[in-house]
């Protein structure tokens, strides 16, 4: 099994990075801070761009070469659900991968191989599953999603696992594939505090 982007997602596929969250747990705005000799959210941006033709960032984060800035849609602060919307409906291209912008080391590999898995098997979506946990801000989405996006925030609903429960059988999990991308404990985490950032560094050789 070929692990590698295809050419074509080069020109099919836009990254989404969610870069709205408010930090409150590190304390300090953090998609700035630096792991391995790269901020966060540069990390992210650089594992989507192999397989992605535009990316774009979502919220109110800090500025990334490269990539496209789209505010939500909605007042206030909705969470990643209300991210997800306002990149879909920014995105030129039919596959989306989102990434939040606190993944530091999600493999470029794993971001092609799950948006070839998504266009191949006609899906909707395409989601990592590691001990249980569905990670719905590490995937592959079909950007025809959008309409269902929009439903269920305008329901009130917040969770990005409501969207993926609604969309049924076109959700495919990954569970068993990890192997040539590395330690899904290690690629699958967020740094959303102290002790996630000193971790994540450690991971990076840093100390």
């Amino acid at each position: 099994m070929s692990v590698e982007p295809e050419l074509a997602g080069l020109r099919e596929a836009t990254g989404l990075i969610l870069a709205g969250g408010r930090s409150s747990r590190m304390g300090r705005e953090k998609l700035t801070l630096e792991v391995g000799g790269m901020t966060l959210v540069s990390r992210v941006h650089a594992a989507l761009a192999p397989s992605c033709r535009e990316i774009i960032m979502v919220g109110d984060g800090p500025d990334v070469p490269g990539a496209r800035r789209v505010q939500d849609l909605r007042e206030g602060r909705e969470g990643p659900l209300a991210g997800l919307e306002a990149g879909l409906g920014a995105a030129s291209s039919p596959a989306v991968f989102v990434a939040a912008g606190d993944m530091p080391f999600v493999p470029p590999g794993f971001v092609g191989f799950l948006l070839d898995r998504l266009r191949s098997r006609g899906l909707q979506a395409v989601v990592p599953r590691h001990a249980g946990r569905v990670h719905p801000l590490c995937a592959a989405y079909d950007r025809g999603v959008l309409a269902e996006v929009s439903r269920l925030l305008d329901a009130g609903t917040r969770a990005a696992w409501r969207l993926l429960e609604n969309l049924g059988d076109g959700v495919e999990y990954v569970e068993e594939e990890f192997g040539p991308f590395g330690d899904p404990e290690v690629f699958l985490a967020n740094v959303n505090s102290p002790e996630d950032l000193a971790r994540a560094r450690a991971a990076a050789g840093e100390g």
